[in-house]
């Protein structure tokens, strides 16, 4: 599991296109199942796709590394 804490920087930006950045050996088919079947999360909920993600907000996933 990792656990990531969105800061100043990354505040205002989508899920689907932080993770992309962040993880750039991810692939974005595994990403979007991952969000699918509730493997990522922010802060401790379901997250989708297109969410605006907010400084202070924890980001768990729980995908293979």
């Amino acid at each position: 599991m990792i656990v990531l804490e969105i800061g100043k920087n990354d505040a205002g930006q989508r899920l689907d296109k932080f993770l992309l950045k962040s993880f750039s050996n991810l692939p974005p088919s595994l990403m979007y199942k991952g969000i699918r079947q509730k493997k990522i999360k922010v802060n401790r909920k379901r997250a989708e796709e297109r969410q605006i993600l907010m400084e202070g907000d924890s980001l768990q996933i729980f995908l293979p590394e």
